[in-house]
C-alpha cells in the first residue's frame, strides 16, 4: 500500500492546514509555499479537512488580520508527498 493511502487509512493526515492567499490548503512543514508573508495566511481547523478539500468542498474562514480567504484546493506537493 503506498505511504499516502496508509497516512489516510490510519488517519495520519491532520485536522488543521494551513491556507495561502490563493485559497490553496498546505500541510504544516511544505517546502512549496505560494507566498512567504505568512500574515495573509490563515488556519483552517475541519474534521477530515484534507479529505473534504479533495471532495470539492470548500471553506471560507478569515487570515491574521481579518481579511477572508476561500479555501478551495491543495496544494499539489502536499498531495503528493504530505504530510511531513
Amino acid at each position: 500500500m503506498a505511504e499516502r493511502q496508509r497516512q489516510q487509512r490510519d488517519g495520519a493526515v491532520p485536522d488543521s492546514v494551513l491556507v495561502s492567499p490563493q485559497g490553496l490548503a498546505h500541510f504544516g512543514g511544505c517546502s512549496h509555499k505560494d507566498d512567504t508573508d505568512y500574515s495573509r495566511w490563515g488556519v483552517l481547523d475541519a474534521t477530515d479537512v484534507w479529505q473534504r478539500l479533495g471532495n470539492g468542498e470548500s471553506f471560507t474562514i478569515k487570515d491574521d488580520g481579518g481579511r477572508r480567504l476561500v479555501v478551495a484546493g491543495r496544494c499539489r506537493d502536499c498531495v503528493e508527498h504530505g504530510p511531513w
